[in-house]
């Protein structure tokens, strides 16, 4: 599993296209634990924010509502392959790799079957800082 994670951030760091980047979220996802209460922020822009989580990209809307004083949220799923050229052009793979670290440690306090997986991640994330 390791390896294939290194592999694609090789290829990520030469080149940083479309199907590169897609292939690296895909890869990511693996990583993430079996939980609905988890999920990667990749990109934010105004009162919207692209999420990973492992289902896969979702837009979520945040507002805050006119005449409350509480918050919506409006989820959308998207398939990779309609991310926006803003994103794509932007992301910040060291940050979401951080943010893959901190999930894996967390929820290795949770399950300690999820140990080795933890100890993977923050061992890549060290290489690549």
């Amino acid at each position: 599993m390791e390896s294939q994670l290194e592999t694609i951030i090789n290829t990520l760091k030469r080149k940083k296209d479309k199907e590169t980047i897609i292939e690296f979220l895909k890869t990511i996802r693996r990583y993430l634990p079996p939980s609905d209460d988890f999920s990667i922020t990749l990109w934010k822009s105004g009162i919207y924010e692209y999420i990973l989580d492992r289902n896969g990209v979702a837009i979520i809307r945040v507002a805050e509502d006119e005449y409350l004083p509480y918050m919506s949220a409006y989820e959308k799923r998207i398939d990779y392959s309609q991310l926006p050229e803003n994103l794509l052009n932007n992301l910040d793979w060291k940050g979401i790799l951080k943010q893959v670290r901190d999930i894996a440690l967390e929820y290795a306090k949770r399950d300690k079957n999820f140990d080795k997986i933890a100890d993977m991640v923050n061992h890549v994330v060290l290489e690549n800082l």
